[in-house]
């Protein structure tokens, strides 16, 4: 417990959420769609955090790491399992009120991100920790399409078109670092597991450390995986609960406040004149919901609330849908456990 204690807190100086690691699945491809509107209670909306989605590859390497990988994305240990991803993802922000026309100051800007990210989660079993690090490129402002994507969703579907995608937050680059470790605090059980996590972010996106902790139960494999693959893989079929209470706080968020260059922005700078509200530094959450896993398919619900981001907001909740669809599977493979 005591080493546990020790790996928490350094994850603290350390806001992705890495997923149990699916070992006998070499290559997966990941679907990941967030939405105010999915709300498990009925209450969707359509403001704040609107959008996310993301389209993503991981793999697992046969041959050692060079360049990059090798110096920037850190492994759980010499023996670790390691897995490397890929992903393009789309997110957008939007006031209440996307009839009006003009800007408003008193709630979120709009604001669209398009960024890729390459990052590695890796799995340490016989400790019971794993590292996740990552780096994203991209832009956001018009250059990012959001505009078009939302117009598109809302056409679609025929709910009520955006008009006030003209005072967006303008073009920026972004260009980030993230990462995060977790730790076993407590497993008395097969069926339940609490794991220790913190992130840390820093860039031209956002600039934030997390604390949170992760607590499943039901009918689950490891979540860092075992040196044996037989015994990682033993459950044919998952299904489980979870909840991750988090606390947040954010230093800087480009999507929130405006990217690298943007105080040479003429409208910018006239809309943070009229401005009656600000970005809060300190942001407590939870996300909560469901996975199944069918052999190497997964599946996960996931409801995630927040307090307020802007002062005068109020608390938001975004529904979120991910799917992992194995490509290829590894065979079983037995190591002596590495102390």
């Amino acid at each position: 417990m005591k080493c546990c204690i020790i790996w928490l807190l350094l994850c603290v100086l350390a806001e992705t959420a890495p997923a149990q690691i699916t070992q006998d699945a070499t290559k997966q491809i990941r679907i990941y769609e967030d939405d105010d509107y999915f709300n498990l209670w009925g209450r969707g909306t359509d403001r704040a955090y609107s959008n996310g989605s993301a389209i993503g590859y991981s793999y697992m390497k046969k041959k050692p790491s060079v360049f990059l990988d090798k110096w920037i994305l850190p492994q759980a240990g010499p023996n670790a399992i390691n897995v490397f991803s890929w992903q393009v993802m789309q997110v957008t922000m939007t006031p209440n009120d996307i009839a009006a026309t003009t800007y408003q100051p008193d709630d979120f800007y709009y604001a669209g991100g398009l960024f890729v990210s390459h990052g590695l989660t890796s799995y340490n079993p016989d400790r019971k920790r794993s590292f996740h690090a990552e780096f994203l490129l991209g832009v956001m402002g018009p250059w990012a399409l959001s505009k078009e994507g939302q117009t598109l969703v809302h056409h679609v579907i025929n709910y009520q078109p955006p008009k006030g995608w003209s005072n967006q937050l303008p073009n920026a680059p972004l260009l980030n670092y993230n990462f995060t470790c977790e730790a076993m605090l407590w497993n008395p059980a097969k069926s339940l597991e609490v794991i220790g996590g913190g992130t840390a972010r820093l860039g031209l996106m956002v600039n934030s450390v997390t604390a949170s902790l992760y607590i499943r139960y039901g009918l689950i494999n490891p979540y860092f995986g075992h040196r044996d693959l037989a015994s990682a893989t033993h459950r044919k079929f998952q299904l489980y609960i979870m909840a991750r209470p988090q606390l947040n706080f954010v230093a800087y968020n480009a999507l929130l406040q405006g990217g690298l260059f943007s105080s040479t922005d003429s409208q910018l700078a006239a809309q943070k004149a009229e401005q009656r509200t600000h970005m809060r530094m300190l942001v407590a959450g939870i996300d909560y919901g469901v996975g199944i896993v069918i052999k190497r398919t997964t599946i996960r619900y996931t409801q995630r609330s927040a307090t307020e981001w802007m002062a005068g907001t109020r608390k938001h909740s975004v529904g979120n849908f991910t799917f992992l669809i194995p490509i290829s599977r590894k065979g079983a493979v037995h190591h002596p456990p590495v102390l």
